[in-house]
């Protein structure tokens, strides 16, 4: 039996061991099928497919290890298998997660972190977020924005409602009109009249006349060139009068009596104006002068004097204090007859200087007229007003800049003289008289409900045109008419309007300086937008055209307004308060701030 037992096993090692050298040619081919190599006799001939080799076999090539086997009925073998873990069944993803060697290969390694989740971008605010983050309540804040491209409106809030100042925006309703009565190519001229006889000698006997076209740029270098040309027709010296004309539009001592009268944004208004209507003063201790600017010689009939005698005076308070002199007597160093005298408060300082505004603009043109005619060696007497129209022949002309030219520096430079000069020309030349200011305002809004009927005026007020006015009101869709129809129309069929408004300079938001426009969060982005702003305590506004972000260009105006906060501070005369006007500039940071938010959302959205 131990005998048979020894010849079975023998015939097993001798079988496996055939077994296995049989095999090898099995493998040799499958190994050559895989480098893409196979024996030509194979190639010619096929044959039968080859046995299936056994997995031992292929486990000892690749160096995987065996499966256990055990023996079973019939002298088979059969794998043993170790009982499923929990670990080895297969989870909700399909995938095992037990302790074999695919599975741990699956695992991620311990310890190590994931790729972060992606944070979600939160929603850029709307205007109503904006507004209430600038401070304002929503009746406070209006405007309108329109493709022009498209017709489209973009956006719009309180945009009716004709219940903002406008302040220096109504520059753009000026302009605009004063373009398309005029022309762009109109020009103002300021002219020598002389009536009488030319001596031979160079001496005239008779009357010479400066006669002003409401030049609102006129300059001492112009009258210069009017001397220039008086002394080439044979002038050495006047035997007779010297007078200013004036008379082609109406006299104001100021733009709004209401604003305090030593701002020189508030000057008088004249058919014969110089150097915006404002002259340069300096003190040391008690001693008070005028300054040469700008080639102007430092004459004027102003006097200006410290005031030791008199009471009334408040640190908290004008420190100025304007009078006309209706009574001629006092005369200049020059010999001029002092018109107005200013007296400075004894409480400020022992030195300082500033801008004092004209306020008698004619006197003071001839004033210098008269100085710069003796430079040049032409003697004239003191001037006087002439008392009614100049007469006589033209002997020297200076014409002004093109209206176009003139338009662009007033809304460039906002200044309000120029504006004022500018409508009041225009309101005469729709009826040839002389209007007061709340006249020719009134004919400007007049010739806009006649030119733009389709647009509903009511509620549009401009008491002049500067906007130098805290009773002036209008609505973003009144504004944005107004530019649309100048865009829709070119002055003179040529003359673009959005050419003449000035570029608007904004920087990337910072959190500190801009925190409402930083909240849009628009990056690096800076507006393309070219428009008038207009700025007054508790009035804030910005008018004209934005690129948009499809490259379509926007019109649009935007206003905030504190028309309650407006009434204390001029029931109060806050002027000279300086905790009222504090609270004033900080509103107006504010608003400005959310001028740029909404600016930056509009071009983001369009």
């Amino acid at each position: 039996m131990a005998s048979g037992m020894m010849a079975r096993a023998g015939v097993r090692k001798d079988r496996r061991g055939a077994g296995r050298w049989s095999r090898l040619p099995v493998l040799a081919v499958m190994l050559a099928t895989i480098a893409g190599v196979v024996p030509a006799s194979l190639a010619a001939d096929p044959g039968p497919p080859p046995l299936k080799p056994h997995p031992s076999a292929i486990a000892s090539i690749l160096d995987i290890e065996p499966v256990p086997t055990a023996p079973v009925s019939g002298g088979a073998t059969a794998p043993v298998r170790a009982p499923l873990s929990r670990d080895d069944i297969p989870q909700g993803d399909g995938g095992a997660v037990g302790d074999g060697a695919v599975s741990l290969a699956m695992r991620p390694v311990p310890g190590l972190p994931g790729p972060p989740a992606l944070k979600p971008t939160p929603p850029r605010p709307d205007a109503a977020t904006l507004i209430a983050t600038a401070g304002f309540a929503p009746a406070q804040v209006g405007y309108l924005v329109v493709d022009l491209d498209t017709g489209e409106v973009v956006a719009e809030h309180n945009a009716d409602r004709p219940a903002f100042l406008p302040a220096s925006v109504a520059k753009v309703p000026t302009t605009v009109a004063a373009l398309h009565v005029l022309g762009p190519d109109h020009r103002f001229n300021t002219a020598l009249r002389f009536d009488g006889t030319r001596g031979a000698d160079g001496t005239w006997r008779g009357t010479l006349a400066l006669v002003g076209g409401g030049d609102p740029v006129l300059t001492s270098d112009a009258l210069r060139g009017l001397v220039t040309q008086l002394k080439a027709a044979g002038l050495r010296r006047l035997d007779g009068t010297f007078v200013h004309d004036d008379s082609g539009l109406m006299r104001a001592l100021s733009i709004d009596p209401a604003q305090p009268p030593e701002h020189s944004y508030n000057p008088g208004l004249s058919a014969l104006s110089l150097d915006f209507n404002r002259v340069r003063v300096q003190w040391r201790g008690d001693r008070v002068s005028l300054v040469q600017t700008h080639g102007t010689p430092a004459v004027a009939p102003v006097a200006v004097g410290r005031d030791r005698a008199g009471g009334g005076w408040r640190r908290a308070g004008p420190w100025l204090r304007h009078d006309v002199v209706n009574q001629g007597g006092a005369l200049t160093a020059a010999g001029d007859t002092v018109v107005e005298r200013w007296r400075l408060s004894p409480l400020v300082s022992d030195r300082g200087a500033r801008w004092l505004p004209v306020k008698a603009p004619a006197p003071f043109t001839a004033s210098v007229f008269r100085a710069l005619a003796g430079e040049a060696g032409v003697v004239l007497p003191p001037a006087r007003p002439a008392g009614g129209v100049a007469r006589g022949a033209v002997v020297a002309r200076h014409d002004s800049p093109a209206l176009s030219s003139i338009a662009a520096r007033g809304l460039k430079y906002s200044n309000n003289m120029l504006a004022e000069l500018v409508g009041l020309a225009t309101a005469r030349a729709l009826d040839q008289r002389p209007r007061t200011l709340a006249e020719s305002a009134a004919a400007m809004t007049a010739w806009y409900a006649r030119v733009m009927p389709w647009v509903d005026w009511s509620g549009f007020v401009m008491t002049n045109h500067s906007g130098l006015s805290s009773i002036s009101r209008a609505s973003p869709a009144q504004i944005v008419a107004i530019l649309r129809f100048a865009m829709e129309h070119p002055s003179g069929g040529r003359v673009r309007y959005d050419t003449l408004l000035p570029q608007r300079a904004f920087k990337a938001p910072a959190t500190t300086a801009r925190p409402v426009a930083y909240s849009v969060r628009a990056g690096s982005l800076v507006p393309s937008v070219w428009a008038k702003s207009g700025t007054m305590y508790h009035g804030r506004g910005l008018a004209g055209i934005a690129l948009g972000g499809s490259g379509h260009r926007l019109a649009f105006a935007v206003f905030t307004s504190d028309l309650a906060a407006r009434r204390a501070f001029d029931d109060g005369y806050l002027h000279y308060s300086g905790r009222a006007v504090a609270r004033a500039k900080a509103a107006l940071g504010r608003a400005r701030d959310l001028e740029h938010a909404l600016l930056l959302s509009w071009i983001l959205a369009h």
